[in-house]
């Protein structure tokens, strides 16, 4: 091997995500002679093991022979006559690098894809603990370390941004609040429509059923490679200072919302909606900039905000509920192997959905907490839900219209969605 050599004169690369999967990219391994290594892009890493027989079979190559005297006086009297013998016996090293290198660099298990998976919940949250570490974890196990993951240190978008970071290449894989995409991903919303969740779990899962069923024909992924879809636990309704029994005691009252259809209840039944985050909430409540706000209980926990709260008032079904498509750049995607995909496929869809139990058991522990502070905690009246019901049967309205508008049979995919999580969570709490 040349001592100028350096590995970018052979190191190529086939696509923008990945370097070449064959001779090519172990080659870019190689020393240069500043000592540096090159190597591929973060995504595309290759087994340390293989870089390293690679580097000492190159050093045994390059390295100097220290030979017996007599051989040097031979090759001043014999000149060009030894130069076929040591090319013969560098071609031989040569012949051993091939035989050991090229049967494993077309191996591709030897070469582990890490993808940037970016999530807006701090690394406390359930949602990276209970959820995305599994998924990832799942992700390397049944590809057998072939697709790895890591989370930057911090969000590389705002909430609302995180289609356009994934879709553009700055992380591999994005969670998204469909309320931010609404116009996109109008039809999984079905999920966010009031008096449907039984469970996050439940209603998780029947998501993801009716996203088969009915949405996936509409190709509202389109551009992105689709993987899970997730709800949390729905929303009920937290005052801070004054309890609320009845439609009217909404009345001009400010309440955390977020984008969608809770806002629209919000704004139906005369209170005012203050959109947020779930992160942002927290600042909305502890300086007082609202009065109330409705909630998944479970993060009420989370993001210490009982502290503020004196009432709480359950609806059963819940007022509203969040959904999330868990989606992959399609650059990234289709640069994975065949066997790697469906691999992966088998810990996504309703495997993935199942990981929403964690918003329900983050739900038992605020309900407990709830009781330790003295929360007064009740459930909706049937007077109080039956208004409910009336003043907010417009919105299954709208989804359905719009539904229907995009090809696909509203009043059809509702009815299967809420049947479907109802008898989800009676199977879930026999199990139980």
């Amino acid at each position: 091997m040349p001592s100028g050599f350096n590995s970018a004169i052979i190191g190529r690369r086939f696509g923008s995500k990945c370097p070449a999967k064959g001779f090519f990219i172990i080659a870019a391994t190689v020393p240069t002679r500043s000592g540096g290594v090159t190597t591929g892009p973060p995504s595309c890493r290759i087994v340390s093991t293989v870089t390293i027989v690679f580097r000492m079979l190159i050093m045994a190559i390059s390295s100097p022979r220290i030979q017996p005297m007599h051989q040097h006086k031979v090759e001043r009297h014999l000149g060009a006559s030894i130069s076929p013998l040591r090319r013969k016996h560098w071609l031989a090293k040569s012949g051993v690098l091939l035989v050991v290198i090229i049967p494993l660099a077309f191996s591709s298990s030897l070469f582990a894809t890490e993808l940037l998976i970016n999530t807006f919940w701090p690394p406390a949250h359930l949602m990276r603990q209970e959820v995305f570490n599994r998924w990832i974890s799942d992700v390397a196990r049944v590809t057998e370390g072939r697709v790895t993951g890591r989370f930057p240190t911090s969000t590389l978008a705002p909430p609302s941004r995180q289609w356009h970071m994934v879709t553009s290449g700055i992380a591999d894989v994005g969670i998204v609040f469909n309320g931010f995409e609404r116009n996109r991903l109008h039809l999984s919303t079905v999920a966010e429509l009031p008096f449907g969740t039984p469970s996050a779990e439940a209603a998780s899962v029947a998501l993801w059923r009716t996203y088969k069923r009915y949405f996936e024909k509409a190709e509202e992924y389109s551009g992105v490679k689709l993987l899970g879809l997730m709800t949390h636990s729905g929303g009920d309704l937290y005052s801070l200072r004054t309890a609320i029994q009845h439609v009217s005691d909404l009345e001009g009252l400010k309440i955390r919302t977020t984008d969608g259809s809770s806002s629209d209840a919000i704004e139906t039944l005369g209170g005012v909606a203050v959109p947020s985050s779930g992160i942002g909430a927290y600042q909305l409540v502890s300086r007082g900039i609202v009065d109330g706000l409705i909630m998944p209980t479970g993060d009420m926990r989370t993001f210490n905000m009982l502290q503020y709260t004196d009432y709480a008032v359950t609806i059963p079904g819940k007022i509203y509920n969040g959904s999330f498509s868990l989606f992959m750049n399609l650059e990234t995607w289709n640069s994975l192997s065949g066997i790697d995909q469906q691999a992966i496929l088998t810990v996504s869809g309703e495997t993935f959905a199942h990981h929403a139990r964690a918003w329900d058991e983050s739900d038992r522990l605020a309900i407990e907490e709830m009781g330790h502070r003295g929360i007064e905690r009740s459930i909706a009246s049937e007077p109080f839900l039956d208004e409910l019901r009336a003043r907010l049967a417009f919105i299954d309205d709208t989804w359905i219209r719009e539904t229907d508008r995009r090809g696909v049979n509203g009043r059809a995919a509702l009815d299967y969605f809420r049947t479907e999580a109802r008898r989800i969570a009676t199977s879930l709490e026999t199990l139980e």
